[in-house]
C-alpha cells in the first residue's frame, strides 16, 4: 500500500513540475528582414504568446499565468482563447500599436479525466 501511495505521489509530483508553464516572445521590425508583414500601417513587432497546464474534468489545477509569465498559477483558466487573446492584445498595446493584425489562437487537450491543455496565440502589433 505504501508503494502505492508513493508511486501516486510520484506521477502528481511529475505532473505539478512540467505543467504551468507559459512564455511570451516577440520578433522586432528588425526581424522581418525589411518585408512588409501587414497590409496597412506600420507593424511594431510580432507576438507569440504559449501557456499550459493541468485540469480535472474542467477545474484547472495548474496553469501558466498570462499575467507574469513563467510563473505557475493554481485554480486559474489560462489556457483559453480568451486569456491567450487579452495577453497578445496587451502586449501590443505595451509596444505602442494602435491594433493587432492577424491574430491567431489555438487550444488543444489531451487526456480523459485529469487532462493537459496547451494553448498558443500569435499576432503583430500595428502602429
Amino acid at each position: 500500500m505504501l508503494k502505492k501511495v508513493a508511486m501516486l505521489l510520484c506521477v502528481f509530483g511529475a505532473a505539478a513540475v512540467l505543467t504551468g508553464c507559459s512564455s511570451l516572445q516577440t520578433a522586432s521590425v528588425a526581424d522581418f528582414n525589411k518585408q512588409d508583414v501587414v497590409a496597412s500601417g506600420t507593424a511594431v513587432e510580432h507576438i507569440a504568446v504559449a501557456t499550459h497546464g493541468l485540469y480535472l474534468l474542467w477545474i484547472p489545477l495548474i496553469t501558466g499565468s498570462t499575467d507574469n509569465f513563467g510563473v505557475p498559477t493554481l485554480v486559474t483558466d489560462t489556457v483559453s482563447p480568451q486569456a491567450l487573446t487579452a495577453a497578445v492584445t496587451k502586449q501590443a498595446k505595451s509596444a505602442g500599436a494602435r491594433t493587432t493584425a492577424d491574430l491567431v489562437t489555438d487550444v488543444t487537450s489531451a487526456g480523459f479525466i485529469f487532462y493537459y491543455r496547451f494553448g498558443t496565440a500569435s499576432g503583430t502589433a500595428v502602429k
